[in-house]
């Protein structure tokens, strides 16, 4: 999917990009990342996303690849984002000021479908309503009606952009959220340190997310209902 994302090899021309393989390198993705001057971080596989990207930070740090003034894009390989855009966020990023942004996301590439990736703290039973009850999700931000910057609770970890030192003082994601929730989490303890997250949503990019959480049978049902858990409950 990576190779395959028309945007990527431009975006590496200006900016640092790293990625971090789940699993084994395929010939296609080490060829594309040698090509396009593209860090591959190969080790350490089938890893949840708080410690991949945990791994993706330590990397910038300890090689000096990244300093207190820059930022640090969490961003999913399934989203897709023209440079155009990273650079208008660059420049959003002098006028609007903030410890942690996110974007307008879309389903489609008409740009048409939100995704409703920007939500409030979710009460108990918040997320639930869609998987058992069927009913439609009251804890997101109408998008529609959003035109200027505004500060959220918190947002999909698809597309999240850390100042530096924010995402070190936060020490990253916790790593004891294998997948889903890390994102409120983060989210919610940079809320507690007073740190505040910006949603732009004049800056627009596609996510071609799974969503595979919904289907009840699959692993990855089992590890949302288990960070759900340990979200609400703390263990």
């Amino acid at each position: 999917m990576l190779a395959s994302n028309p945007y990527l090899a431009e975006i590496a021309k200006k900016y640092n990009v790293l990625i971090k393989s789940n699993t084994p390198v395929t010939e296609e993705l080490l060829l594309f990342s040698q090509r396009n001057n593209i860090t591959l971080i190969d080790k350490k596989y089938g890893r949840g996303f708080s410690e991949n990207n945990n791994i993706v930070f330590d990397y910038l740090s300890k090689n000096n690849i990244i300093n207190d003034d820059d930022f640090f894009l969490v961003i999913n390989p399934d989203v897709l984002i023209d440079i155009s855009q990273l650079i208008q966020l660059e420049k959003e990023t002098h006028k609007v000021k903030s410890d942690i942004y996110t974007i307008n996301l879309f389903k489609d590439s008409d740009l048409s479908i939100h995704e409703y990736s920007i939500k409030r703290f979710p009460r108990l039973t918040g997320p639930l309503q869609g998987l058992f009850l069927k009913e439609k999700r009251t804890d997101s931000y109408d998008k529609e009606n959003i035109c200027e910057p505004i500060e959220v609770d918190w947002a999909a970890g698809s597309f999240l952009m850390f100042k530096k030192k924010c995402y070190d003082e936060l020490k990253g994601f916790n790593q004891k959220f294998f997948m889903y929730f890390e994102d409120v989490d983060v989210c919610r303890r940079a809320q507690k340190k007073g740190m505040v997250l910006t949603y732009l949503p004049n800056i627009k990019a596609i996510h071609k997310g799974a969503f595979n959480n919904r289907n009840i049978f699959s692993k990855h049902f089992i590890w949302y209902l288990r960070s759900y858990l340990r979200y609400h409950f703390n263990f």
